[in-house]
C-alpha cells in the first residue's frame, strides 16, 4: 500500500506544480503582459488603409503644356484563401503577366495572407484582368510619372521613383508640394489586410500634390537644344549648355545641357552613368575665363576708380604675388583703355585693375554679383561655386587677386555667370533666378512669383556705360557674335581645364554670354562647350552659337530689330 501512496502524492504534486504554472501564465498574460496581448489583437484586426491614391503634381511650361504627368499601371495581388480555383486562376493570369504557369500557381496555393504576382503591368493589361473577375485575385491601380517631351526637358524637371519621390530639377526641389496626400482609413480588415465589406469608411476626397507653372518656354527650350545639338557636332564638343533668362524678370526661359536623359527611364541612368543626372547647369563649376573680365570692368568703373577711356601701358606681362600673368596672344599692346581690355580680351589689363582696386574692393563687387555662394534657383543640387578670399589664409594668395580678374583660379556655375551678366543687362540689379512661374494648390488658389532685388550691385549708370563697351566687344572684338540688324553686347571666354598639378594643356572650356538687343535688352544668353576640337577659342566656336541662337530668339520673340539696321536672312 506503501507504493500507491507515494505515487499518488507524486501526482499530486505535479498537478499542483501543474496547477501553479498555469495560474502564473495567466497572471502574466492577463495582468502582467495585457497591454502587449491587447496591442497585438488589435492589430491584428485593425488596418491603416489608403482608400485614397491621388495623384502627384503636374508640371507645365508657362503655356500650358505638359511636361510632368501621370499615367496608370496596375500591381496584380492575389489572397491564397480566397481563391477557388488555383490552377484555372494560373491558367488565366500565366500569359497576361508574362509569368511561368508554375509559378503562379504555385504562389495561389501558398499559405501566406498575402501575395503579390506582380508590381507593375500596363493599364491595358490590368483592366483585362479586373475583367475576368476571378475570386481573390485584385488589381489595384498605381500612378506612375511620365514625361511627355522626355529627354528635352530632363534636367528642368529631374525625375520621380515608383516610390513617388522626386530627384533632381524641379521634381526635386519641389518634391514636397508636388506630393500628394494619402488619405487613410483605420478599422477592422479580414485575414488578407482588406477593409472588411460592411465596415463603413468616411467620405475623404483625395489631395493631390500642387500643380506648378514653370517660367519656361518649351519652343525656346527646343531652339536652344536643336542650337546646342548643332554646335556639339559642329565643333566636335564633349558637351555643353545653354541658359536663356529673360533679362528684367530672370526667368529661365530655357535651359538644356547635352549629353541628356530620359527621366522616365531613371532605372537605366542609375545602371550605366548615375552622373548624367546631376544638372550641369546648377551642379557643374568650371572656371570661366575672360567673361569674367566683365565683372572686374564693373567693379573698376562703379569704384570711381576708372573711366572706360582710362589708360594704362600693357607691356605684356604684369607680376603679381611672384606670379607672372601675360596676355592670350603673349604680345605686348602698349597704351591701351579700359574699354580695350574688354574688347581685346586682355590679361594684363584685367590683373592690373584688380591690384589698383585692392583685394578689399575686387572680392566686395565678386560676391555681390553672386560669385561663391548659391544663387537659390528653385532647381535641385545646386553647388556654390569657389571663390577664396583673403581671409581664407590656407588658400588665397596675393597672385589670386591677379588671375581671378580674368576668371582663372575660381569655379563658378553657368546659372552663376548667367546671373552676373543678366545682372548687368538689368541696370546693375541683381534679381534670383526662378523657373517656377506660379503654383496652383488643390483647393484652386494660385501663387504666383513676384521678383525681388537682391542687390543694387552696380549703378544703373555703371551697366549701361559698361553695356556700350560691350556692344563695342562684339562689333569690334568678336564680329563672329554679331547678329544682323541687332545691337547685342556680349564677351567670350576661353578658360583652361584643371587638372592635377596644373591645367590641361589640350582641351578648353568656351563660353559667350550676352544679352541684347541694345539699349532695351529683353534675354541673356550664356552658351558653354566642353572641350571643343575644331578651335580651343571661344571666338570661333560659342560666339557663332550665341549669334545663331539669339538671332532665332529675336524672331520668336518678336523682337523688332533696332532701327537702321538691317536684318539679314538667318
Amino acid at each position: 500500500m506503501e507504493i500507491p501512496r507515494r505515487r499518488l502524492r507524486l501526482m499530486s504534486a505535479l498537478l499542483s506544480a501543474l496547477a501553479m504554472v498555469i495560474v502564473v501564465q495567466l497572471v502574466k498574460v492577463q495582468i502582467v503582459d495585457h497591454r502587449f496581448y491587447k496591442e497585438w489583437g488589435r492589430e491584428q484586426r485593425e488596418r491603416s488603409i489608403a482608400i485614397a491614391d491621388p495623384p502627384r503634381g503636374v508640371i507645365r511650361d508657362r503655356a500650358g503644356h505638359l511636361l510632368a504627368g501621370n499615367g496608370v499601371r496596375y500591381s496584380v495581388e492575389a489572397a491564397p484563401v480566397y481563391v477557388v480555383d488555383a490552377t484555372a486562376a494560373a491558367t488565366a493570369l500565366s500569359p497576361r503577366l508574362h509569368l511561368p504557369l508554375g509559378q503562379v500557381e504555385s504562389q495561389l496555393r501558398s499559405d501566406a495572407p498575402w501575395a503579390l504576382l506582380a508590381a507593375s503591368v500596363p493599364k491595358e493589361t490590368g483592366e483585362e484582368i479586373a475583367s475576368l473577375g476571378l475570386r481573390g485575385i485584385t488589381v489595384r491601380p498605381q500612378w506612375v510619372r511620365e514625361y511627355p517631351e522626355g529627354s528635352l526637358t530632363a534636367y528642368v524637371t529631374g525625375f520621380c521613383n515608383a516610390d513617388g519621390e522626386g530627384f533632381y530639377g524641379v521634381e526635386g526641389f519641389y518634391d514636397d508640394l508636388l506630393r500628394p496626400r494619402t488619405v487613410e482609413w483605420h478599422g477592422p480588415v479580414d485575414p488578407s489586410s482588406e477593409q472588411i465589406p460592411w465596415a463603413v469608411a468616411p467620405v475623404v476626397l483625395p489631395h493631390p500634390g500642387t500643380e506648378l507653372v514653370l517660367t519656361l518656354d518649351r519652343t525656346i527650350q527646343a531652339l536652344a537644344e536643336e542650337e546646342l545639338s548643332r554646335s556639339l557636332a559642329e565643333f566636335q564638343a564633349q558637351g555643353g549648355t545653354v541658359i536663356v533668362l529673360d533679362a528684367r524678370t530672370f526667368e529661365i526661359l530655357a535651359l538644356v545641357s547635352l549629353p541628356d536623359y530620359d527621366p522616365a527611364r531613371y532605372g537605366e541612368l542609375y545602371s550605366t552613368n548615375p552622373d548624367l543626372a546631376s544638372d550641369p547647369a546648377v551642379s557643374k563649376q568650371y572656371e570661366p575665363g575672360s567673361v569674367f573680365k566683365v565683372l572686374t570692368v564693373a567693379a573698376a568703373l562703379d569704384s570711381g576708380l576708372v573711366t572706360p577711356e582710362t589708360t594704362y601701358q600693357d607691356t605684356g606681362h604684369i607680376e603679381v604675388g611672384g606670379v607672372v600673368v601675360s596676355n592670350a596672344s603673349h604680345r605686348a599692346y602698349g597704351e591701351q583703355t579700359v574699354a580695350d581690355i574688354l574688347i581685346k580680351s586682355l590679361n594684363v589689363g584685367a590683373a592690373w585693375l584688380s591690384t589698383q582696386m585692392g583685394p578689399d574692393l575686387f572680392y566686395r563687387y565678386a560676391l555681390a554679383f553672386g560669385i561663391g555662394r548659391p544663387t537659390e534657383v528653385d532647381l535641385a543640387g545646386e553647388v556654390a561655386g569657389r571663390m577664396w578670399l583673403p581671409d581664407d589664409y590656407e588658400h588665397w594668395h596675393e597672385a589670386d587677386l591677379a588671375t581671378n580678374a580674368f576668371g582663372q583660379g575660381l569655379a563658378v556655375t553657368p546659372i552663376q555667370m548667367v546671373t552676373a551678366i543678366a545682372t548687368v543687362a538689368n541696370d546693375g540689379a541683381r534679381l534670383r533666378p526662378h523657373i517656377v512661374a506660379r503654383r496652383i494648390e488643390p483647393d484652386g488658389q494660385v501663387f504666383t512669383y513676384r521678383p525681388t532685388v537682391e542687390a543694387q550691385v552696380i549703378s544703373t549708370a555703371t551697366a549701361r556705360t559698361l553695356t556700350d563697351v560691350m556692344v563695342r566687344v562684339v562689333e569690334e572684338g568678336v564680329p563672329q557674335a554679331q547678329v544682323p540688324g541687332y545691337r547685342v553686347a556680349g564677351k567670350t571666354g576661353t578658360a583652361q581645364i584643371p587638372i592635377p598639378g596644373g591645367y590641361d594643356p589640350q582641351g578648353t572650356i568656351v563660353s559667350f554670354v550676352g544679352f541684347g538687343p541694345v539699349p532695351d535688352p529683353q534675354v541673356v544668353v550664356l552658351v558653354k562647350l566642353e572641350r571643343p576640337r575644331t578651335s580651343t577659342w571661344a571666338s570661333e566656336t560659342a560666339a557663332r552659337s550665341f549669334a545663331r541662337l539669339m538671332g532665332r530668339l529675336f524672331i520668336v520673340l518678336g523682337v523688332p530689330p533696332n532701327d537702321g539696321l538691317e536684318v539679314a536672312g538667318l
